[in-house]
């Protein structure tokens, strides 16, 4: 749990504005270096919009956007009035991303312009650096607030400047990949660590999938051939999509949310720590939802404590030395322990034609800080700092991207995905 300083008294002690607050700027500010506040600060959102995502939850806090923004001087008041039987206590921690949203951009229109949300922001993020020492003063352009001594900060809306951009980067003896977000707030986190519920039930979701389905498993032989399989289908996996192709992930950064900035994040990895798909360190990766998450938890306490050597480990750990065994059958009792907890770069098999067509690869992530180990594999400049690639101008990128042949039907080339595709540039012939 993140304290921090509110520039608001009476709103800074409500916990569950708090809890938002926490949730939406803090961790990403902190270990990444920047936020786009470009939406709240602009007041992109209607009414209508916000009510919809919370309707789509039966969330409870519909009710903020059910009746005119109250004025800055009396918000913390209309809070109390519209949820005075809220108990914030209760369920502080179960927020959903569309509540947080919510909570979060009704506070800043409570604002009624552009400057006074940017004073509040800059005090917030004040109240971090006091807190946490930081010493280098957080700034703000174009809605972004940034730590400009912990990232260089380009903003991109031609191809031509992120073409111009990736020729400068130096990547001798390393290798490139690429991942696009449409959302340049998203954090760096396998789906399955996105909620506790799905931490909770790795195990349970990874076997459910294969009983019901068993025919889509049939051709599978590893655990990361089903773990690939199961986030081709989207369930929750420990596998984060990454691509060889700029391109590719400029799309994805592209694709959708309108409104703020895509991400295009540049990783940089060292040739001989990207894995193919029968390492070991990716066996022992993947079996680990072959466990459910008390089991994890007690092999990733193990694999923290300084005083286990990893002779111990191997010894105290023979469940996961078994599992592994079951697929591959020589394999030595030789785990390290660190290899549980990184993450580790694999090229994929091009064993289906969105692989294929996608250029794709994957990052595995193991029971350590998946936010903390995945930012140390972003590219850096020669001072240091991480290179932070934000899109706008969407639309018109995903106009050129599709000249180039790189669209929902070349990415996806499943029949029912270039349906779509094709029906949609029909219906927006002008």
């Amino acid at each position: 749990m993140f304290f921090f300083f509110f520039p608001s008294d009476e709103l800074g002690m409500n916990p569950i504005i708090r809890q938002a607050f926490q949730n939406f700027c803090f961790e990403k500010i902190l270990y990444d270096g920047y936020l786009d506040m470009s939406s709240f600060l602009n007041g992109s959102f209607t009414k209508e919009e916000m009510r919809y995502r919370l309707a789509a939850e039966r969330s409870r806090y519909m009710i903020l956007y059910q009746e005119d923004y109250p004025d800055e001087e009396v918000a913390a008041e209309t809070w109390q009035k519209l949820l005075r039987d809220d108990k914030p206590d209760a369920k502080r921690t179960e927020l959903s991303a569309a509540e947080v949203d919510a909570i979060v951009y009704w506070v800043y229109m409570t604002m009624r312009d552009r400057e006074r949300r940017v004073k509040f922001t800059l005090d917030l993020f004040s109240g971090i650096k006091e807190l946490y020492a930081i010493d280098h003063t957080i700034t703000e352009t174009d809605g972004v607030f940034y730590n400009a001594e912990k990232v260089e900060l380009n903003i991109i809306s031609t191809i031509a400047k992120f073409s111009s951009a990736l020729a400068a980067i130096n990547h001798r003896d390393k290798m490139l990949f690429f991942r696009g977000h449409a959302d340049a707030n998203y954090t760096l986190k396998p789906a399955v660590s996105r909620t506790e519920k799905w931490m909770q039930s790795e195990r349970e979701m990874y076997n459910d999938l294969q009983i019901r389905c068993p025919e889509d498993f049939e051709k599978c032989h590893s655990h990361l051939e089903k773990l690939v399989e199961m986030q081709h289908y989207g369930l929750p996996t420990r596998l984060l999509d990454i691509t060889q192709n700029p391109l590719v992930a400029l799309y994805f950064a592209c694709e959708s949310k309108a409104q703020g900035y895509g991400e295009v994040v540049v990783f940089s990895v060292e040739k001989d720590k990207v894995k193919y798909p029968q390492s070991d360190t990716a066996s022992i990766l993947a079996s680990l939802p072959a466990f459910d998450f008390r089991t994890q938890q007690q092999i990733k306490r193990l694999a923290l404590d300084p005083s286990v050597s990893d002779a111990k480990f191997n010894e105290c750990e023979k469940r996961l030395l078994h599992e592994i065994r079951l697929e591959k059958p020589a394999f030595n009792a030789e785990i390290r322990k660190e290899d549980v907890l990184n993450s580790i770069f694999i090229l994929a098999l091009r064993n289906n034609r969105r692989i294929t067509k996608q250029e794709g690869a994957f990052i595995l992530t193991g029971l350590g800080e998946s936010t903390d180990q995945l930012n140390r594999f972003r590219y850096k400049n020669k001072k240091g700092k991480q290179i932070i690639f934000l899109i706008k101008g969407k639309e018109n990128l995903l106009g050129r991207l599709s000249e180039l042949s790189i669209n929902r039907a070349t990415l996806f080339p499943e029949i029912d995905c270039v349906a779509e595709f094709i029906k949609n540039q029909y219906e927006n012939i002008k």
